[in-house]
């Protein structure tokens, strides 16, 4: 099975993917320069979380795009967790 799905792209995928495991996510924005990418994520549920926690819930859903020798994503450059209150 491929990790694109229907989607046709590794950053639509991966939003999917990261929607799916973060349901109240409001905002979703990946970026992508060649393989290495940066994610930003809005979501209630990153209330009373620290850094690390918010980073591994976000992790957690991108992992299979990670793994493996021939893994689409080789890095996440930049990972930025907000509340909706912190939103810019």
């Amino acid at each position: 099975m491929s990790l694109l799905g229907n989607t046709g792209t590794i950053d639509r995928a991966m939003e999917t993917a990261i929607r799916e495991a973060i349901p109240d996510a409001q905002d979703v924005d990946i970026r992508a320069n060649g393989n290495h990418f940066t994610v930003r994520v809005v979501a209630a549920s990153f209330e009373g979380r620290s850094m690390i926690q918010k980073h591994r819930m976000v992790l957690s859903a991108i992992s299979p795009f990670m793994a493996g020798d021939n893994a689409p994503v080789h890095a996440i450059d930049q990972l930025v967790c907000e509340l909706p209150s912190e939103e810019a």
